[in-house]
């Protein structure tokens, strides 16, 4: 067969077994309903950290050092919460009727990182927040504390972030497989990706 023909055939069979089966409508209807269960989440998350914020100003207005190191922890949660609301606004406003089984296969790729978005810069300075700011918290608790209660407080400073990330990953990664898994295993064959990892 001629390059001209085979090439031919190419087109030909990816366009009875990609695009033509794939259901735009369904998959961006599923991303919507996507970006509303986040927009929901993020906004209680966002009144949750407005409360904490007003009632660390208010209880700590007299108190400098421990105002700082709270303020710090809260103030880098609104950060990481900014991003991650963000980038899910972006991938629930996919347009899946655009012409492309690439744009397809790279807005599912996107959904499936929001399984452990954890590894961003914005998070990276979420947990040095909560390092630092609990080291601070126990440096201006110095007078009350005894040695061994300060050696303690260091050493749990030092595990909670940790701790946080463990924790945020298991519960993140259950809910996104609940959730999201099916969407994000759909390829552009209408059909369900077999075997797909589970990180």
């Amino acid at each position: 067969m001629a390059p001209f023909d085979e090439l031919q055939a190419l087109w030909q069979s990816q366009h009875t077994q990609g695009p033509a089966h794939f259901d735009a409508a369904a998959t961006a209807g599923e991303f919507r309903r996507y970006g509303r269960r986040q927009n929901l989440i993020n906004s209680c998350k966002a009144v949750l950290l407005a409360g904490v914020t007003v009632h660390v100003v208010i209880t700590m207005r007299h108190r400098p050092l421990l105002l700082f190191a709270l303020l710090t922890i809260v103030f880098s949660g609104v950060l990481a919460l900014i991003s991650e609301w963000r980038n899910q606004r972006a991938i629930a406003r996919f347009d899946f009727s655009a012409p492309s089984v690439d744009f397809v296969r790279g807005a599912l790729a996107r959904l499936r990182k929001q399984r452990n978005p954890f590894h961003t810069r914005e998070f990276a300075i979420l947990f040095a927040a909560v390092f630092v700011g609990y080291n601070v918290m126990m440096a201006a608790s110095y007078g009350k504390l005894s040695p061994w209660e300060r050696v303690l407080g260091h050493a749990f400073s030092a595990v909670l972030p940790a701790a946080i990330y463990g924790v945020g990953r298991v519960v993140r990664a259950r809910r996104w497989d609940a959730e999201c898994r099916p969407l994000a295993d759909r390829r552009p064959g209408g059909r369900l990706v077999e075997g797909s990892p589970r990180d």
